[in-house]
């Protein structure tokens, strides 16, 4: 099987086929051009035949020989190479043959001036009086030239004349008809498709000959001057491509052959300097992607990891083939959440956690300057300790260190917030407010150290509550704060109580501490809210239920009254 993958002969097969549909098309178009004019030759002789019968059947008619016409009818059939020859009447039957016409002249004169014929054959119909080419000449006046190819291939070319009425035929037919009758003349032209027959046989005769010479001769040039150049060419290249940029081509013309035969030498030159440069760079960056602390992970546009580095291992836990095998998007054994990072058009990196290990995990697509995929990429750090640390840090910034309570900064923001969210929602809320009794006595008595001792064993008791609802802080001083977010008051007041009876259960240095509570609280009252305006409001009654309890001989709880107003509007 002749293969078409070498230049040469694709080169040959390239020109085989320009020539071949050049010579093709100059010998249809010849071709063509012959059939033509042999048609025309035929049409203009059936034209010239039908306008002598044409004027023949005039002068008859105009010069009262109507008898004569069915005769000269007849003869004309007997014309050389006529296949078929009528004179019809306007509706498509054979004229002459019936009376149909000298009735209607007689009718018209009102006298039988012509005798017809004995009826012994009646007329048939040659044309529907629908026949499209028949209505041409009868709406038109003008000759109407149509084909027709038998079952065996045979064409013949029928011609439909029309015979004019002139202003002497009015004084038998009448005026109104434009055409008094029509010849139907069919000839074959078999003769003129055999001379087409021979056009196209001599044209290709003429190609294959052309066709011939011309490819060898074509051939024989391209081969020594382009083929033999590009092949060399070629066989070069896949040496360069195989990394050996020694190779060169020799250079044995001044043409544009010899000029890319020097461009491919000087080219190779430049390639190995550039590519002595790259393999150092690429030692370098190798160095400092194993040296990396980080984790990289690199792949290709078709998502298969083509780099993993020493930190990626120690990270994930997992091996570099292992890695490899099981792909990108398994990295962390979630393809789906890979795929959706790896959808976002800016994505800045985020904090995930993997087995004992907090990562901060950047996953994005690389794309070149024409904004094609080539590859993706995940950047893994290890941020556990410095989550750590900061979470430390946080803790610390709103912890109070004597109580390890809430800090009183911590406390006036949850307060608002609970606050504004008990507002939206109608959410019940209440605020305790607790005081040690004569803890002055303890610091003046027994020394400040007892009075941190008596607020870190409070603080310790505030802490255990078993509600993790509750948020308790330090306000200050001796003085310490609970938020109950969800609390009804009276609930609250339970947990004031249950608080209180904890601590005078306390003997620190062999002391009694008690403590005095104020609680207040707002209610999910339907339609109503207590008129306060913000949540140091709240704190303020329930500091005036703290004085109160105070008053009332301390260690004790006090609730503040509720008082529910209705809304702005109701």
């Amino acid at each position: 099987m002749i293969s078409f993958k070498r230049i040469g002969l694709r080169l040959l097969l390239a020109v085989f086929c320009i020539v071949i549909i050049g010579l093709a098309g100059i010998a249809v178009s010849y071709s063509l051009q012959q059939q033509e004019e042999l048609a025309r030759e035929a049409e203009t002789s059936l034209a010239k035949i039908t306008d002598s019968v044409a004027e023949g059947m005039t002068a008859i008619m105009l010069g009262s020989h109507a008898n004569v016409a069915p005769e000269f009818a007849t003869r004309l059939r007997n014309m050389p190479n006529v296949i078929d020859y009528r004179i019809l009447r306007n509706d498509g039957f054979e004229a002459f043959i019936d009376n149909t016409t000298i009735d209607k002249v007689n009718d018209f004169l009102g006298s039988y001036e012509f005798t017809g014929r004995p009826k012994r054959e009646v007329a048939k119909e040659v044309l529907a009086a629908t026949d499209p080419n028949l209505k041409k000449v009868l709406e038109t006046g003008k000759r109407v030239v149509f084909y027709q190819t038998l079952p065996g291939g045979e064409r013949h070319i029928t011609t439909l004349a029309p015979i004019q009425s002139s202003p002497v035929c009015s004084g038998c037919h009448g005026q109104g008809e434009l055409v008094h009758g029509v010849i139907k003349l069919t000839t074959s032209l078999k003769e003129v498709d055999r001379d087409v027959e021979r056009t196209w046989w001599l044209s290709i005769g003429v190609i294959v000959a052309a066709l011939v010479s011309i490819v060898g001769l074509i051939y024989w040039v391209a081969h020594r001057t382009v083929v033999s150049h590009i092949v060399a060419f070629s066989k070069a290249m896949e040496t360069a491509a195989r990394g050996d940029m020694s190779i060169r081509l020799p250079v044995r013309s001044k043409d544009e052959l010899g000029n890319m035969a020097n461009s491919f030498n000087e080219m190779n030159e430049e390639l190995e300097k550039i590519y002595a440069g790259l393999r150092e760079e690429r030692n370098k960056l190798s160095s400092v992607i194993q040296g990396a602390s980080s984790g990289i992970v690199v792949t290709d546009a078709q998502r298969t990891v083509v780099l993993v580095n020493e930190a990626a291992e120690r990270i994930l836990g997992k091996s570099a083939p292992q890695i490899t095998r099981e792909g990108f998007m398994a990295l962390f054994d979630d393809p789906a959440w890979m795929e959706e990072r790896l959808g976002r058009e800016n994505n800045t990196g985020e904090i995930r956690t993997w087995h004992a290990l907090t990562l901060s995990v950047q996953v994005s697509t690389i794309n070149d300057t024409s904004g094609t995929t080539i590859g993706s990429a995940a950047l893994l750090r290890d941020v556990t300790e410095e989550k750590r640390l900061e979470n430390a840090l946080k803790i610390q910034s709103i912890t109070d260190a004597l109580t390890g309570l809430h800090n009183r900064r911590h406390f006036n923001e949850v307060i608002e917030t609970e606050f504004k969210r008990w507002k939206r929602y109608a959410q019940p809320l209440s605020v305790m407010m607790l005081d040690v009794d004569h803890f002055k006595r303890f610091n003046d008595t027994y020394g400040h150290e007892c009075g941190d001792r008596v607020l870190g064993a409070i603080g310790e008791i505030l802490r255990m509550i078993d509600s993790p609802s509750l948020i308790p802080c330090r306000y200050g001083g001796e003085e310490m704060v609970v938020i109950l977010p969800g609390c009804q008051q009276d609930k609250a007041s339970e947990v004031a109580e249950s608080i209180r009876l904890k601590i005078a259960a306390l003997v620190i240095d062999g002391l009694k501490v008690t403590v005095s509570i104020g609680v207040a609280g707002v209610a999910d009252v339907p339609g109503h809210k207590i008129a306060l305006a913000d949540g140091d409001a709240l704190v303020k009654l329930a500091d005036e239920a703290l004085y109160k309890a105070k008053e009332g001989g301390r260690n004790r709880v006090c609730a503040a009254k509720q008082n529910p107003l209705p809304l702005d509007g109701d």
